[in-house]
């Protein structure tokens, strides 16, 4: 079995690999026991020594990985919100294209060509000139543009 460090250098690229299919942190701790058991036996370290390396470092890994590293990532992860330039609306004029109604939210307006649905705190009818003060959802969010002068 002098080529032992083969199985455990299989075993490290075969996890290695599931963890760049799934970047959630599943295997790489066993990527790193498969290593140092890889390291013992080209050292011509004992069978029984490298299974029981690769598993304290396998266990010391995943409890790094889970208490200091994954919970980091998680809130990078969780802080990221996919930038659109829907914002680029907000202040800009448009017309309502179909009343809007407070209480039926079916109303729509057309600002810089692009058709809206629309939310107002007052009844807007159509053909009125409207300033979108905030998107909410897929909805902006209008006034009046009379209601700011």
């Amino acid at each position: 079995m002098e080529n032992l460090w083969l199985l455990w250098l299989a075993v490290a690229v075969v996890a290695l690999v599931i963890e760049f299919m799934t970047t959630a942190l599943v295997s790489v701790w066993v990527c790193a026991g498969a290593l140092v058991a890889m390291i013992l036996a080209l050292c011509g370290a004992d069978i029984l020594v490298q299974i029981i390396a690769m598993a304290v470092v396998t266990v010391i890994t995943f409890i790094i990985c889970m208490i200091w590293i994954k919970p980091r990532l998680d809130k990078k992860k969780k802080g990221y919100a996919q930038p659109t330039n829907a914002d680029r609306y907000i202040g800009s004029e448009g017309v309502v294209i179909k009343d809007i109604v407070p209480d039926d939210g079916k109303g729509q307006i057309k600002v810089e060509g692009q058709v809206w649905s629309a939310k107002a705190s007052m009844p807007i009818s159509e053909g009125t000139r409207v300033r979108v003060t905030a998107l909410e959802g897929v909805k902006a969010i209008v006034e009046p543009v009379e209601a700011n002068n």
